[in-house]
């Protein structure tokens, strides 16, 4: 022992020789040690766990490159209509109000209204006047989903992770069956116009 202690003290290369050993013999218990355990290591079941539980879901709607479209807005029984086809190079709409038909074309990133059978420049906001565009475009529909609770086709979307500073649990709902995509925007229009009751979106999409 006297003769270790001596070298252990006087002798730095014996001393480092006796650290890398001390070393090596702790990696092989470590690793015997983890080897005993394998097999007696718990598995997790899965087998009760609801994705749909999970706040941020990978559900969306698939929009197609070439489809056809219906929405109907139905804001205190005040009822919008817009429908047509979407391609890659161009849409066509049909605006339809209080009987009234209204056409126009979105092309090269402009809008248009046909006039005397003539297609002449118009804005976005003319073609979507009383109605807030975010809520029917599906892009943006699928932002909100992304965000949502799913519960079987039904996701909620709380109003706290689309609205900045909104601490509420109060929440809009979204169902999917299908091609046919309902909305109840309603608590969210709320909190920008509380006097406005209803505000449904009911949209029907057609790949072609």
């Amino acid at each position: 022992m006297n003769d270790f202690l001596e070298k252990w003290k006087n002798d730095k290369k014996y001393r480092t020789k006796i650290k890398l050993l001390a070393y090596t013999a702790f990696v092989v218990v470590v690793s015997i040690y983890a080897l005993s355990l394998n097999g007696k290591t718990p598995q997790i079941d899965n087998s009760d766990y609801n994705l749909s539980d999970s706040k941020t879901t990978s559900n969306s709607i698939d929009i197609p490159e070439n489809y056809t479209y219906s929405i109907t807005i139905n804001i205190d029984d005040e009822i919008y209509t817009y429908s047509g086809q979407k391609t890659n190079n161009e849409e066509t709409i049909k605006k339809t109000h209080n009987g009234t038909e209204t056409n126009y074309k979105y092309s090269n990133n402009e809008y248009y209204i046909l006039t005397d059978d003539i297609y002449q420049l118009t804005s976005k906001e003319l073609v979507y006047d009383n109605i807030n565009y975010n809520y029917i475009n599906l892009a943006n529909i699928n932002k909100y989903l992304s965000k949502a609770q799913k519960i079987n086709n039904e996701y909620n979307v709380y109003l706290k992770d689309v609205i900045l500073s909104n601490e509420t649990n109060n929440y809009f709902t979204i169902t999917i069956n299908g091609n046919y995509i309902n909305i109840d925007y309603t608590p969210l229009i709320n909190e920008f116009d509380p006097q406005i009751k209803k505000y449904f979106v009911e949209i029907i999409i057609e790949k072609k």
